[in-house]
């Protein structure tokens, strides 16, 4: 009898700390969004959130999955296959991290891109290496800084037409009647 009720005095606080020990929804490691020197940085005139929704566009346009979107700590990543082309055969990934802080009366963006080699048998081990072509930064910080222009009231250059007035040309190509 006395040790059936050592055995209920162990096993009931076990069974109550079990009970504690619920799943917790997996969290990505926000430690890659820590700005450092691998991010590269672009500063706009714009708020803070219409940098966010622009940077959000332009990397869905390009093909990338989300994994992180995030408005209120103004963290966005995501994936994609190498060219985002179906049926393309190739071991290599692209990811990106962007972090859209508020600078001043405007925003900066940081991104950082970061090619995944698979190597090994079946592609098991993944080497990353980041990306630090200023050319391909530069182009990203573009299509950001004209991303949200109507497609219809874009012309050449990423400049808008005025308001009442006609585009260069029409969707087919041609120029509009005079």
């Amino acid at each position: 009898m006395l040790n059936a009720s050592r055995l209920g005095l162990i096993l009931l606080p076990c069974a109550l700390l079990a009970g504690c020990a619920g799943g917790s929804a997996l969290q990505p490691d926000r430690s890659i969004f820590s700005l450092d020197n691998n991010y590269q940085r672009y500063s706009y005139a714009m708020p803070i959130e219409e940098t966010f929704d622009r940077t959000l566009e332009v990397f869905r346009e390009a093909g990338y999955r989300m994994d992180v979107i995030d408005r209120a700590t103004g963290q966005i990543s995501g994936r994609r296959g190498a060219t985002g082309d179906k049926g393309s055969i190739t071991d290599k990934d692209l990811k990106f991290y962007a972090l859209i802080l508020p600078k001043g009366s405007g925003s900066e963006i940081g991104i950082k891109i970061v090619q995944v080699i698979k190597s090994g048998t079946l592609g098991s081990s993944k080497a990353e290496l980041i990306v630090n072509d200023p050319q391909m930064y530069q182009y990203a910080f573009r299509r950001v800084e004209n991303g949200s222009a109507p497609a219809k009231a874009r012309v050449p250059g990423g400049f808008s037409t005025p308001a009442g007035f006609p585009a260069a040309s029409s969707p087919e190509g041609e120029l509009p009647p005079a």
